[in-house]
């Protein structure tokens, strides 16, 4: 379903933001800053509203404000994703220290913003997800039997699906993006969990997420695709050759 956005009248071709913000003034120059880009925007100023545009609209990415009318943000995310959606969300948010930002990264969002934050630094936070979850792989990628559906956010192993958490799936799509590399704690924190100056202390939650990942890939198979590099990180490879 193509929509009639707020700052783009005609085109339909172009990539849609969601704009999930109850300040009017704030959406519009954010989407100022997003139609100067190319890009077409629709403002909404509800959380419930959020929710249906995301469930039945085609959206490249979507803004949160953490402090929107109706249904708390943090559920309607979640429920957003239980229902397989993988357009990338951004949450500007006035409660933004690390375990709130954690909270918010185990229900689905993929970066937070801390308020107060310029419109024109909030644009460049969704172009930067665009990027990311655009660049430059095929929607469908594979090693050896392992397949990931960038665009239905799927995994599958040997044609069966493996059912991953967002941040399991975050980390395997930054593995395989750098496939054969070795990636750091400080990469994963980064890139994944996007607090780099904790990337010390969170060392261990990566751990723990690693090896649930580990367990739901690897487990009972044959050729291992996830290895540990000791004292520094990970990297996903075939062991087969």
């Amino acid at each position: 379903m193509r929509m009639k956005g707020e700052g783009q009248g005609s085109d339909a071709e172009k990539a849609w933001v969601l704009l999930a913000e109850p300040d009017q003034k704030l959406a519009a120059t954010v989407g100022a800053e997003l139609q100067s880009s190319g890009l077409a925007w629709r403002r909404v100023s509800t959380s419930d509203e959020a929710f249906l545009e995301l469930n039945f609209g085609e959206f490249a990415a979507a803004l949160f404000d953490s402090e929107m009318p109706g249904r708390p943000v943090l559920d309607v995310v979640e429920m957003l994703r239980r229902r397989n959606l993988s357009t990338p969300i951004l949450l500007f948010s006035g409660d933004a220290d690390s375990r709130s930002r954690i909270r918010a990264y185990e229900k689905g969002v993929d970066n937070v913003v801390q308020k107060p934050c310029s419109p024109s630094e909030l644009s460049a936070h969704l172009k930067a997800l665009l990027r990311r979850r655009t660049g430059t792989l095929p929607w469908v990628r594979a090693v050896e039997d392992l397949e990931i559906d960038f665009s239905g956010r799927r995994v599958f192993r040997g044609g069966q699906e493996i059912a991953l958490t967002p941040r399991e799936f975050g980390i395997l799509e930054y593995l395989l993006r750098n496939q054969g590399k070795a990636v750091s704690f400080e990469a994963l924190a980064q890139e994944v969990w996007h607090q780099p100056e904790r990337a010390k202390t969170i060392s261990n939650v990566v751990r723990v997420h690693m090896a649930s990942l580990r367990k739901k890939v690897d487990h009972g198979r044959h050729v291992k695709l996830l290895h540990t590099m000791r004292g520094y990180g990970f990297v996903l490879r075939s062991d087969s050759h």
